[in-house]
């Protein structure tokens, strides 16, 4: 008598196999609103760095339940001034993905996040000799309810406080310092410091 359960003729797929699956295997349709070849939407200057980072946010903001980033750079924002409030994450998002939630609850669309270094750019500063203004044409603002969506800014908008993943063996470390490099504005360089700064206690 032959048993009715057959073994299946697919071949179990490997600890490597079931790894490289990813994200997209655990939260299906999360890459839904990229581009076909996988790159970030609209981004064409540094595509491997803003790609990895922009595909590894998308991966967290599944992880937490919360909707994927929209699209919006086709419209660019504009009227952004001095005054504005612009607080730039520069680098890996992953770190610091409370900070830019919790910021964009308390003050949505002041927190922007910067992936790529084609995404900013260092001109000297207007009010401190010797220093530099640093500048986003593109980044992803957080709102409420953990909502993100990727921006371009005409005329850029500039960063008032700066921090990111300044560590030396960061793959974004090496860019992210050249960035925040002699800013005008307020810099900070690790995760404890930016919770300090969200801490309306201290």
């Amino acid at each position: 008598q032959l048993s009715t359960s057959q073994p299946s003729s697919e071949p179990v797929p490997s600890p490597e196999e079931q790894e490289w699956a990813g994200p997209e295997a655990l939260c299906p349709g999360w890459l839904e609103d990229e581009a076909p070849d996988g790159e970030v939407p609209g981004d064409s200057g540094d595509p491997d760095c803003a790609t990895h980072a922009y595909e590894r946010l998308q991966s967290a903001l599944c992880q937490e339940g919360l909707p994927p980033t929209l699209d919006c750079s086709a419209e660019p924002r504009t009227g952004f001034g001095p005054l504005d409030m612009t607080v730039c994450i520069l680098g890996s998002p992953t770190p610091f993905l409370p900070v830019l939630l919790e910021g964009g609850t308390r003050c949505p669309g002041a927190m922007v996040l910067c992936l790529s270094p084609t995404w900013a750019s260092r001109v000297p500063s207007e009010t401190s000799p010797g220093a530099w203004s640093l500048l986003l044409s593109r980044g992803v603002s957080f709102k409420l309810g953990g909502h993100s969506a990727l921006e371009t800014f005409v005329p850029p908008r500039r960063a008032n406080y700066v921090t990111g993943t300044f560590a030396p063996g960061d793959p974004e470390g090496g860019w992210v310092g050249e960035l925040a490099r002699d800013l005008d504005c307020p810099t900070g360089g690790s995760v404890p410091l930016a919770h300090r700064l969200e801490d309306t206690l201290v």
